[in-house]
């Protein structure tokens, strides 16, 4: 059986096209999992600001990390929204903060085992876009893992 660093490791030798389809596939699950709990717009919420704390997790955004999230953010923010508007929005909301990612971490671990592993893998793929996994990123994905 794989380890998370076996599956994030893996994750490192897929293609930006790849990553970026596995994450608009596994933002459905995760929608549907959380619109068990929540209204619709909370659990578009909880999705964005999970991936947006997931680009922030090591203070560097770049653009393999918006092209695989890229779906997601323009699925909730509107199509055309832009790299220089996502690290704007970033920025204004202060999701780079660790309380906001706390919080990220509560919401997730709150949510059942398959909508966990969905928002797990989308932000295991964010990291993974720039074909490498820093020592914040995998603290970030440590924490949202246990």
């Amino acid at each position: 059986m794989q380890t998370l660093m076996d599956i994030l490791n893996d994750m490192t030798t897929k293609s930006k096209l790849d990553l970026r389809n596995m994450v608009d596939n596994l933002a459905c699950t995760a929608l549907q999992g959380l619109k068990t709990n929540m209204d619709f717009n909370d659990a578009c919420y909880t999705i964005l600001t999970s991936v947006l704390a997931t680009i922030s997790a090591d203070g560097y955004f770049n653009t393999d990390e918006y092209y695989v999230a890229q779906p997601v953010i323009e699925a909730i923010c509107g199509d055309g929204y832009t790299y220089d508007q996502t690290l704007q929005l970033i920025r204004d909301t202060g999701i780079d903060s660790d309380r906001v990612r706390d919080s990220v971490d509560y919401l997730i671990d709150n949510a059942d085992q398959t909508t966990k592993s969905a928002l797990f893998l989308i932000c295991g793929a964010i990291c993974a876009a720039d074909k490498k996994l820093n020592d914040k990123e995998l603290e970030w994905l440590n924490q949202l893992a246990g």
